[in-house]
């Protein structure tokens, strides 16, 4: 790939992506965050060049936004318009057929995606997640590592989903507005909003 790519956000997740387009043979030119120094002590990384408030984007250049937090990640987005966004499927995570991913999502080493399943822009998925058969995940959305969103799911945009939760088959997070659902709570019916915690999970 010829194209540059600058990542939003230097930090854990950042520095993860960036091993993972360079895996992906992509040439990482550097990162835009507002924390000048939270490279230092870290080695073999391209530098901070900047913030993405104040950055302006030059030709041949891809972008992706490193960021677990949705709200972030859809305001980031809304500060760059007109850039391409890329996506980046490591090579050891598992797409099925006829997948749809939109752009600037990220999809880790290990994610697993079932067939006929409409990933939007922005979605992380995090390691060892599974996300089955004909769901539909919304902009936006973060996955954590572990997690399991079972067949015929819809998950709305800048939801959010813990590490090692659990969502059974045919619910619908998020129809009103994104969910938070924490970490080892199991989902066994649908919910417009709200934060779900627990076995089954409850708003709280």
């Amino acid at each position: 790939m010829a194209e540059r790519l600058i990542i939003i956000g230097a930090s854990a997740l950042g520095r993860e992506v960036c091993t993972y387009a360079r895996e992906c043979g992509m040439v990482v030119k550097g990162f835009l965050d507002s924390r000048a120094s939270l490279l230092d002590g870290y080695e073999g990384y391209p530098p901070i060049l900047g913030t993405a408030e104040t950055w302006t984007p030059s030709e041949g250049e891809m972008y992706v936004c490193a960021c677990g937090e949705p709200e972030i990640k859809r305001r980031y987005a809304a500060m760059l318009p007109g850039v391409d966004w890329a996506t980046i499927i490591h090579p050891a995570a598992y797409v099925g057929a006829h997948v749809e991913i939109g752009p600037g999502s990220i999809i880790r080493p290990f994610a697993t995606i079932g067939n006929d399943t409409v990933i939007g822009s922005h979605v992380v998925l995090g390691p060892h997640s599974h996300t089955a058969h004909d769901c539909r995940i919304g902009d936006y959305v973060s996955v954590s590592p572990g997690c399991t969103i079972a067949g015929w799911c819809d998950i709305g945009a800048c939801s959010f989903l813990g590490v090692n939760s659990a969502v059974v088959p045919h619910v619908t997070l998020g129809s009103r507005e994104g969910v938070f659902v924490a970490a080892g709570a199991v989902v066994v019916s649908s919910f417009e909003s709200g934060r779900l915690m627990g076995v089954p999970a409850k708003a709280r």
